[in-house]
């Protein structure tokens, strides 16, 4: 995968619906989204270009595990991420809280005060793509703006999906969401990289 940044980064000319995302072959009311790791191949910001690791373990709080429905308020998560770069430092951040309502899912970024954590804003994730029944050879794609900056995340249930399946998932986003490969710059995942072999539990499912 090479990047190289041509054209200004914009919004996607078109998203997942809400009834989509939800829907028992993509995310099971967000349940598929959770008890996985999802590992970081691409991302719109140059920085994650200094990434050789980036995963995150996604799962339900207690208190919300087993909850069939979105109905009538919100189902909160928590996000466990670990990045290391390419020169060998590690960063395992604080855990980041996540809410889903029927129309939304947000993220909030943990800041660590070392006396305490905080979580005091929110970002509205918005999904562009999503693997359907769990598949390894599709992408997760992710939407949000920070700060003003758009930007694109894409996760894999394995960072060693191979090069032709990226492309069919590249031409995909170009053709029907307006997003394009240009923009994005890649984690430097090792050939043959072992999953769980950098922390992370290897609880996704077998295909």
């Amino acid at each position: 995968m090479t990047s190289k940044e041509t054209n200004p980064v914009t919004e996607p000319t078109k998203t997942m619906s809400w009834e989509d995302f939800y829907s028992k072959s993509k995310t099971d009311n967000a349940n598929k989204l959770m008890d996985r790791v999802w590992y970081c191949i691409a991302c719109t910001d140059k920085n994650v270009a200094e990434q050789k690791i980036f995963w995150e373990h996604w799962y339900w709080k207690e208190d919300t595990k087993g909850e069939e429905n979105l109905l009538n308020g919100k189902k909160e998560a928590c996000n466990h991420t670990v990045t290391v770069s390419t020169e060998g430092k590690e960063i395992d951040y604080p855990i980041w809280p996540l809410a889903f309502t029927n129309e939304s899912m947000k993220m909030y970024p943990a800041i660590d005060l070392k006396c305490f954590v905080i979580a005091p804003f929110g970002l509205n994730m918005q999904p562009i793509a999503f693997p359907t029944d769990d598949s390894p050879q599709e992408f997760r794609v992710d939407y949000c703006q920070v700060m003003g900056t758009k930007m694109y995340f894409i996760f894999v249930l394995d960072p060693m999906i191979s090069e032709e399946d990226k492309k069919k998932n590249f031409d995909v986003l170009e053709t029907e969401n307006g997003v394009l490969r240009e923009w994005f710059h890649d984690v430097q995942w090792q050939s043959g990289y072992v999953l769980g072999s950098a922390g992370e539990p290897d609880i996704n499912p077998k295909k």
